[in-house]
């Protein structure tokens, strides 16, 4: 094997880099489109047409991450190459968060529930520590790749990761509450739609903490 060049080294870097930069927007989207809700039905629909758009951009560069570090990658002795399928697995497991994130949007405009303003508040800090914790897991999942593509030291990413799991704690703490003031005051049927619409909010910020704790294991193996 030869070692790495530089320009295979820029395009790994250059396509992580866009890939991360999609999802970190696309889901910077999410806040606007609930603050939105039920207030300004033009400024919520052009926010889940820009999560709809910023979803497939992210399809897109995926798959080109897919095949230039899964198939067309020249043999070298970078981590990158020698850890290719966990590479990929983290692109993969980093793209389910846009992935959760337009659904929560998009059944959030079909079901078009009436939310009690608590409600509507528990959605909107929801769905800002969802963005918040994107923006951790992007910053350091570049750091990550980029020591892979060099010769430099491991990433220690303890840290992040550990912030990502306190917003996820608050992301469910902030859910459970909705659910119980939901059965409190709707009708059973209403209670059920904001159920669905939590639940499948929480299925973002759980996509960002399975990342995490994906690329928790994979910088482990490299310390």
């Amino acid at each position: 094997m030869t070692t790495v060049t530089g320009a295979c080294a820029d395009e790994v870097r250059s396509r992580t880099e866009t890939y991360l930069d999609q999802v970190e927007t696309t889901t910077a989207h999410l806040p606007d489109a609930v603050d939105a809700y039920g207030t300004d039905r033009p400024a919520f629909s052009a926010a889940v047409d820009r999560i709809g758009t910023g979803e497939s951009e992210c399809d897109a560069t995926l798959r080109e991450l897919r095949t230039l570090v899964g198939e067309s990658l020249p043999p070298n002795y970078t981590e990158v190459y020698l850890r290719a399928d966990d590479v990929v697995r983290l692109y993969d497991r980093i793209d389910e968060i846009p992935n959760r994130v337009e659904s929560f949007a998009r059944e959030l405009g079909s079901m078009h529930p009436d939310l009690p303003a608590g409600i509507h508040d528990t959605l909107c800090e929801m769905a800002a520590l969802v963005a918040e914790a994107t923006v951790v897991l992007t910053d350091v999942t570049a750091a990550y790749v980029e020591s892979l593509v060099t010769a430099g030291d491991p990433v220690r990413i303890t840290d992040d990761v550990e912030t990502i799991a306190t917003m996820e704690s608050n992301c469910d703490a902030h859910k459970y509450e909705a659910l119980q003031r939901a059965f409190a005051q709707r009708q059973t049927g209403d209670a059920l739609v904001v159920r669905e619409l939590l639940l499948s909010l929480d299925a973002a910020m759980d996509a960002v903490e399975d990342a995490g704790d994906h690329l928790l294991s994979m910088n482990s193996a490299t310390l």
